[in-house]
């Protein structure tokens, strides 16, 4: 039997056992007795095992916990550009409808614009200039709206050819006239345009109100 007493004397412990077991691997059957009080070999850890101490682990926690938190916080940065555009979609949405209504109301506007400048006339000096300008008022006021001034369109188209008839008379008196002017039903014309007119400038008024309401839509 082989000791490391009678190569090496005096020289003990793992460091003296490891460099001695090194030189027998070069000689042929050579065996190795280690004594018993000898230090014990400790087995080299193999180098695909992976050794993390406690401090490296309380690190790896640490940095999961930040990427944890970094991803709620993209998470709910995510959210809020989603709700972003939904808003400014919306807004975009609100806009178009607007105006939409813009070119919806700029034609009923117009018929307003010329049928106001049209009530603001005086009655012609020839019966035919008269007819020419209650047939404008008819035509621009079912532009404007036919729903509302329909009807009061229909009554001063029946009204107007009696008042026509007593406009363009001559009369031999005041008196003749003024009762002309009840008995044969011109005064009915009279009273339906101002209807008819009272009727437009209310109207003008609700639409000048829903313009506004628009354009207080797109601020």
């Amino acid at each position: 039997m082989l000791t490391t007493d009678r190569f090496l004397p005096g020289l003990r412990g793992p460091a003296t056992i490891a460099i001695f077991s090194a030189a027998l691997v070069l000689l042929p059957g050579s065996t190795l007795a280690v004594d018993s009080n000898s230090a014990e070999l400790e087995a080299a850890p193999d180098a695909g095992d992976l050794v993390i101490d406690g401090a490296d682990l309380v690190q790896l926690q640490e940095q999961l916990d930040a990427l944890s938190e970094r991803n709620l916080t993209l998470e709910t940065d995510n959210s809020k550009l989603v709700q972003a555009v939904e808003d400014v979609t919306r807004e975009r949405d609100r806009l178009q409808d607007s105006l939409t209504r813009f070119d919806e109301l700029y034609d009923p506007f117009e018929a307003d614009r010329q049928l106001l400048f049209e009530l603001r006339k005086g009655m012609p000096e020839t019966r035919a200039e008269a007819e020419a300008q209650v047939g404008r008022l008819q035509r621009l006021a079912l532009s404007s709206d036919p729903s509302r001034l329909g009807q009061l369109v229909d009554r001063v188209s029946d009204t107007a050819p009696a008042f026509f008839d007593w406009r363009f008379t001559q009369f031999g008196s005041a008196q003749e006239a003024s009762a002309a002017y009840i008995d044969t039903g011109a005064n009915a014309f009279e009273s339906s345009m101002e209807d008819l007119q009272n009727a437009v400038l209310l109207t003008v008024a609700n639409r000048i109100d829903g313009l506004l309401t628009v354009l207080d839509r797109t601020r």
